[in-house]
């Protein structure tokens, strides 16, 4: 009697555990090539940076993209981020180390939000000016898939917990 019990309440039970354990692992396996496509996007928003690559950073953007610096209102489209990051002005800035660490990274649907923190050493030039800045700082990013399955950033944002002038 005891063994028919088994057959008939415990082994379904642990059929459907099975089962559904499964499609857990699935679900796992999806919510992780999405963070590794989003992880990629970041690295290359990175490496775009260290290798002051503007068409690769400006393709990481969506058209209505905004990002807010630290201290500064929002800059909204690519044109004007464009403007702002790389101006046709005769001026140089060069990033010397750009390195995060990601803190979280959440997906929920179509939108992923990234929290890292960073520190970056630029130094900009223009005519006889020229100055250095060491920045560590907490960022947002806010990325969106596309319709091609792709991830862009939509929205990006950073404070400095600490800058320095070199």
């Amino acid at each position: 009697m005891m063994l028919h019990n088994f057959k008939k309440v415990i082994l379904p039970i642990f059929a459907i555990l099975f089962i559904a354990s499964c499609d857990a692992n699935k679900a796992d396996d999806i919510v992780n090539a999405e963070e590794a496509k989003i992880l990629k996007v970041h690295n290359d928003y990175v490496n775009g940076w260290l290798d002051m690559d503007e068409k690769k950073i400006m393709a990481l953007l969506e058209s209505n993209a905004r990002i807010q610096p630290n201290t500064l209102k929002p800059i909204e489209g690519k044109p004007n981020i464009r403007q702002f990051w790389f101006p046709k002005d005769s001026s140089k800035t060069v990033i010397n180390d750009y390195k995060t660490e990601i803190i979280s990274l959440n997906i929920k649907d179509t939108l992923a939000i990234s929290t890292h923190s960073s520190v970056l050493d630029w130094t900009y030039e223009k005519d006889t000016m020229s100055f250095g800045l060491l920045q560590k700082g907490i960022n947002t990013t806010i990325y969106r898939k596309q319709k091609d399955k792709s991830w862009k950033i939509w929205r990006s944002m950073w404070t400095d917990i600490y800058a320095e002038r070199h």
